[in-house]
């Protein structure tokens, strides 16, 4: 364990030494960008740091109804809503689809998501076909399928094309969670929803948190309107705190700085992907997530001043994933040192 007494962007220091720092997430690097938080200090001035009430109190603020109309915008969306945190914006998506029909979630699918009573795993070697005709023999056409956009674990953006061959007889809500795709991901940061291809019998419901890329302590769900509707009607809409109002101010008002540090990261993907070549990374696919394959690195990293993330995951009893995480506020002298370290171990 590796307590910081700050927070970290390319580096940190402990005990007076900096260290390069290639863990968490913020994929942005957006909470170290003066630009960015000079935002949220705009917010806390006009909106307050915390708004303690509701959402459906009949005081709400017209903060978090502009939010969720950009946030749908920006997903290409009907509609979205807000919740103070990822967890709770996952959790509540499956929720409200577990209330009208059986949920099934997909192999390597986050717990935030699947651990619900009554969800009903689909075993990693059974072919799309074959579940559905299952489905079919037992007459059952309608039900929900959760999944995650990544697979955080390999690096690698998870392939949804095997729903383009599902029949038109069904009706399946998708349930993906974007948290590590909204932001970056895609054509312009609107994360997995540029690349699905979705017959008309599969719809979309997709929930996220605001954290991995935006540096927002928040979530959000988009779909369209019906289930949006149900999703306010939820005990966990209704009774939670929202999100700081400071950080919906500052998001609605840092679309270019999104655009700015998003195209930083990708070159720096790319960059240590190339320096990368003749290393032992588990496949990366142009995530901002490398996974190493060599066991005892993270002591050896660390000796040598540069702190990667490497614990059990995602239960306490698996076993440690190490994981070299890049973020936009990493030089290319950053990226040089790390591949150089992890080619002499």
């Amino acid at each position: 364990m590796i307590t910081l007494s700050q927070i970290p962007g390319r580096s940190t220091m402990i005990d007076g030494k900096e260290y390069a720092f290639f863990s968490g997430y913020s994929y942005l690097g957006l909470g170290m960008l003066p630009a960015f938080t000079d935002l949220v200090k705009i917010g806390i001035d006009q909106y307050g740091v915390v708004y303690p009430s509701s959402r459906i109190s009949n005081t709400a603020l017209d903060l978090y109804a502009k939010t969720e109309e950009a946030l749908a915008g920006y997903t290409n969306m009907e509609a979205a809503t807000c919740f103070s945190s990822g967890f709770l914006s996952a959790r509540t998506a499956v929720e409200v689809v577990k209330e009208e029909m059986n949920v099934y979630y997909l192999h390597h699918t986050h717990p935030a998501s699947t651990a619900l009573e009554g969800l009903k795993p689909i075993p990693a070697e059974q072919s799309w076909a074959d579940f559905l005709a299952e489905r079919a023999a037992a007459n059952e056409y309608q039900f929900g399928l959760v999944a995650d956009s990544i697979n955080p674990t390999p690096g690698r953006v998870n392939d949804f094309s095997f729903l383009q061959s599902t029949p038109a007889a069904f009706n399946i809500t998708l349930i993906i969670d974007d948290s590590h795709g909204i932001g970056w991901l895609g054509v312009k940061g609107e994360g997995i929803r540029s690349l699905l291809q979705l017959p008309r019998s599969v719809e979309l419901l997709l929930n996220f948190s605001l954290s991995k890329s935006f540096h927002i302590n928040g979530g959000a769900v988009c779909g369209s309107r019906k289930w949006l509707s149900a999703v306010r009607q939820h005990v966990n809409y209704a009774t939670s705190t929202p999100l700081m109002p400071s950080l919906a101010f500052a998001w609605l008002h840092a679309g270019h700085l999104f655009q700015q540090q998003r195209e930083i990261l990708l070159q720096n993907i790319d960059y240590l992907q190339k320096l990368t070549t003749n290393n032992t990374f588990v496949a990366n696919e142009g995530t901002p997530v490398f996974v190493l394959a060599k066991k005892g690195i993270a002591p050896y990293l660390l000796q040598n001043h540069t702190i990667i993330s490497s614990f059990s995951y995602p239960h306490p009893e698996s076993d440690p994933v190490n994981r070299v995480v890049v973020n936009a506020l990493h030089l290319r002298s950053d990226l040089e040192k790390l591949a150089q370290l992890i080619e002499q171990f």
